[in-house]
């Protein structure tokens, strides 16, 4: 290899060597993403469904398709189970995990239950949480 070529690889190797480390990171953050359940809009749940007055099909639309369905057939109640949950590093989590020092999570997750009594929405649940937490 003449000197010209010698130059032109050692610039590629170090050019790698500086990438190197960025590509790690965002390795490590584009593959530490977990998702599960489908993502319900609560307002719009609050806002929009009404005991009393909404029936499957307006839940239907505002919601989609539960994730579960159960009967309590003692009370002839049918609930409909809506689920999300979202767990991925944080940004610092990127940083201290390339460092080896561990990892900071977030995770979010929302449940919400609607219960039919003959077809009409006899009441509902929403439930709401974020947390962000380092694991080591």
């Amino acid at each position: 290899m003449d000197l010209a070529g010698r130059k032109d690889h050692h610039r590629r190797e170090t050019m790698l060597c500086r990438r190197l480390p960025i590509i790690i990171v965002l390795s490590i953050f584009i593959l530490s993403c977990a998702t599960a359940g489908k993502r319900i809009d609560v307002e719009a749940v609050k806002q929009n469904i009404i005991i009393g007055k909404s029936t499957k099909e307006d839940v239907l639309r505002i919601c989609g398709e539960p994730i579960n369905t159960e009967y309590d057939a003692k009370n002839e109640i049918e609930i409909w189970k809506y689920a999300y949950m979202d767990k991925s590093i944080t940004g610092a989590g990127v940083l201290t995990s390339a460092v080896g020092i561990g990892s900071e999570w977030k995770s979010e997750t929302t449940m919400v239950d609607i219960y039919f009594k003959k077809n009409v929405v006899y009441d509902t649940k929403c439930q709401t949480s974020s947390k962000t937490k380092m694991h080591y």
